[in-house]
């Protein structure tokens, strides 16, 4: 829709998602945490895409939910049980940045059989990340390279495939839950995602596009 900037703004989004401050730890829940393990954030994050799915929200959403988990715990040590209590204030902010029409608060308490109160609980974990974060919300996910090097994928396709879409959105999804892909760049994830889907689809084929995508690490 813009192709005559997108070199320029994926080039800006390159350079953001590299910047110390917007990156998690890769070892934060050895390093930090000592209640809270890989298993459990897994949990985490698979309930945070029921939640997601139950409230018809973006999935720009859930990433950006799960890119505010992973720096919060980075450098601030939780118990397990608050850690659902971070997830579902995480997802609040993330919905609020996202979405046209967000769940309110109570719609939040109540995804978790209010086992968390409004004020006491979520809005006061809520306005701990705002903090944390120095109020910059905005991020680059692996959904926002997604969506490029999907394009770029399909170069050589005849048709579009929906497939290859799909499977991307499917593969991504998986990274989320584990732990291990935290350290990698969301760019690097994206087009990861990209090369298996093609090769997943024709292995056959050469995987790498005629046009490849300039990734700077």
């Amino acid at each position: 829709m813009c192709q005559h900037y997108a070199s320029d703004i994926y080039d800006y989004l390159h350079n953001l998602e590299a910047e110390p401050k917007r990156r998690p730890l890769p070892d934060y829940i050895e390093k930090v945490q000592s209640e809270v393990t890989p298993n459990m954030r897994g949990i985490l994050v698979d309930w945070l895409v029921e939640v997601a799915e139950e409230y018809k929200l973006l999935t720009d959403t859930l990433y950006l939910s799960i890119a505010y988990i992973d720096r919060f715990l980075s450098l601030n040590p939780i118990s397990k049980q608050r850690l659902q209590l971070l997830g579902v204030s995480a997802m609040m902010i993330a919905s609020k940045y996202e979405e046209i029409t967000p769940p309110n608060v109570e719609e939040f308490c109540y995804i978790t059989d209010n086992t968390y109160t409004k004020v006491e609980k979520v809005l006061k974990m809520e306005a701990d990340i705002l903090k944390f974060l120095n109020f910059e919300m905005g991020t680059p996910t692996i959904k926002s390279f997604l969506r490029r090097f999907n394009r770029v994928a399909q170069e050589d396709y005849k048709t579009e495939s929906l497939q290859l879409e799909f499977m991307g959105c499917y593969l991504a999804e998986l990274s989320l839950l584990d732990y291990n892909c935290v350290k990698f760049l969301p760019s690097l994830v994206a087009a990861s995602v990209v090369f298996l889907s093609r090769f997943t689809l024709k292995p056959k084929t050469n995987p790498w596009v005629s046009n490849p995508i300039k990734i700077t690490y």
